[in-house]
């Protein structure tokens, strides 16, 4: 049985977060499941809308940021102090765990070609 529960996320890092929800709201016709921010902090919105199983977010982020600016695979597990031993020793280098919000554990690799993914546990 995999640890890994299912694709839970596509995250696109975007620079004007405004613009872009309007796009996927208004032109593409998503519904919003869930906005976050902090006042004054642009780069610090989250915007998520439903699409079926994976949720599609947009995360606010002004600064470029070479090699972390591209859609980012976020996948659910259980017990993230167990994937995340698991996967280390199974030879993945993982950033250690970490809670962005309140409720939220994460690990962020990438794959054997560089691209970003996170694995998260909600409590």
């Amino acid at each position: 049985m995999s640890m890994i529960k299912g694709l839970t996320k596509t995250i696109l890092y975007v620079r004007d977060i405004d613009k872009q929800t309007e796009f996927y709201r208004d032109i593409l016709g998503l519904t919003i499941k869930n906005k976050l921010s902090i006042d004054d902090r642009k780069d610090k919105q989250w915007v998520e809308f439903s699409t079926g199983e994976c949720t599609l977010v947009l995360h606010g982020n002004l600064e470029t940021q070479i090699g972390k600016d591209r859609p980012k695979l976020a996948f659910s597990v259980s017990d993230i102090e167990s994937a995340h031993h698991t996967l280390t020793l199974r030879g993945l280098k993982l950033s250690p765990i970490r809670c962005p919000s309140p409720g939220v554990k994460i690990a962020e690799g990438v794959d054997t070609e560089g691209n970003p993914f996170t694995i998260d546990c909600q409590e």
